[in-house]
């Protein structure tokens, strides 16, 4: 896991911009589907085939996300939080920790 670098949630929807390059290391282009999973106090983000829509987001054609109003509330994650943003590329995931 290499850490990308310190973001926050970019106003009360909880967006959050994944950088370009590894965004399209990982093939995470506008409208490719990802699955947003809870794992302990990380949030992980990856690509999907499944068909259940359950923490589903579409990448935006500017390169976000929303991370679901759920995981914000169970973490404690407000506009302001400062988050830290990984990447696995083994497993082509992005992972979110807040700080």
């Amino acid at each position: 896991m290499i850490f990308l670098k310190n973001v926050k949630a970019s106003d009360k929807l909880g967006i959050i911009n994944l950088p370009k390059k590894e965004r399209t290391e990982l093939g995470f282009e506008p409208g490719t589907l990802l699955e947003v999973h809870l794992k302990g106090k990380e949030i992980w983000i990856y690509q999907t085939n499944h068909d259940d829509k359950k923490n589903q987001r579409y990448v935006s054609t500017k390169g976000s996300i929303t991370i679901p109003a759920e995981f914000r509330r169970l973490l404690g994650i407000t506009e302001p939080t400062p988050l830290s943003l990984y990447i696995d590329k083994e497993k082509e995931t992005f992972i979110l920790k807040k700080d």
